[in-house]
């Protein structure tokens, strides 16, 4: 499917630079990054779906620390 995007000019300056890097057309870069997005936020929304279900009370102040440290890893 072909869909057409304005982005700013130092992020595809990035993506070109990583796709460069990577060996991947920018268009292939596009739809890894978008993949790698979209598997993230369903994670993300299942733990908040999980977290309202079960409540502050079932999980641990270290649990919920060390999921920070994860996401915040994961983010760098």
């Amino acid at each position: 499917m072909r869909i057409t995007v304005h982005i700013p000019d130092n992020l595809a300056e990035s993506l070109k630079m990583a796709a460069l890097n990577e060996g991947l057309s920018m268009s292939a870069m596009t739809a890894r990054a978008l993949t790698v997005f979209l598997k993230e936020k369903r994670k993300q929304d299942a733990a908040r779906r999980m977290y309202a279900l079960i409540g502050p009370e079932a999980v641990s102040q270290d649990a919920l620390e060390s999921l920070d440290g994860e996401r915040n890893y994961n983010r760098a």
